[in-house]
């Protein structure tokens, strides 16, 4: 008997590789469960486990005017005591934008709002889906967050990474410390592992007074939009 002629041609350990990948990966649209943890050497605030209803089709909301497009949103929002300043509204802006952007999203896209000053708040410990339920407490927690404390954006920004969103909103009204450049090379690093974009609004009352320096940057740097928002404008329009 020919043993080789009756097993078939020899197996090939690519052809396997490659079959495999293509079971595993899904058309755009269909992507399923939350995405990933945090990335190595994290607090391990990330997604963790998926819920199995698949993340949906792409999303397209606004923050403050920036448009972002993904499955997954997390928004990292300074709220150190300078954002207290004219009786409260850049924070209180802040918050009811923030509601504003997660009412466009449906129940198959999911969110984390972390809230910073020299400390961190995160909503919960990893990524929600965008839920009714999930949005009312959201409103809770937005709603009831205070505005003190001094400024730490490099631990908000990575920990916001660590959760792995396609589209990561960040606002600061820019207040000492700066990011460095070290600090801007590593956020860009963990944002091309995660495949984050990263659109920054700059907050603060009256014209600019520069050209947006390192968050203009850090906005350019993850394939992102940085705007500027002057507080006093807002505060003068009907209804505001």
């Amino acid at each position: 008997m020919n043993i080789e002629s009756e097993a078939g041609p020899p197996i090939s350990i690519e052809s396997i590789v490659s079959q495999l990948a293509g079971a595993q990966t899904g058309p755009e649209t269909g992507t399923s469960g939350s995405q990933g943890n945090g990335l190595a050497g994290d607090s391990g605030l990330g997604s963790g486990k998926g819920s199995g209803k698949g993340s949906g089709l792409k999303t397209k909301t606004t923050f403050f005017g920036v448009e972002g497009s993904g499955r997954s949103f997390v928004y990292v929002i300074d709220r150190s005591d300078s954002m207290n300043s004219l009786g409260g509204a850049p924070l209180r802006f802040a918050k009811r934008e923030v509601l504003k952007s997660l009412e466009s999203l449906t129940e198959f896209n999911q969110f984390q709002i972390v809230f910073y000053n020299d400390s961190l708040a995160p909503m919960s410990r990893g990524l929600l889906f965008a839920e009714d339920k999930n949005k009312r407490k959201a409103s809770d927690f937005v709603r009831n967050m205070p505005g003190d404390g001094s400024t730490a954006h490099f631990p908000a920004l990575r920990q916001g990474l660590a959760m792995v969103p396609e589209v990561l909103f960040f606002l600061t009204d820019a207040d000492d410390p700066s990011l460095s450049r070290g600090q801007l090379l590593e956020i860009q690093k963990r944002a091309e592992l995660s495949r984050t974009t990263i659109h920054s609004i700059q907050f603060n009352a009256g014209p600019a007074t520069n050209d947006g320096s390192w968050i203009k940057e850090l906005a350019e740097m993850n394939r992102g939009t940085y705007s500027y928002i002057d507080v006093t404008s807002i505060s003068t329009l009907p209804g505001k």
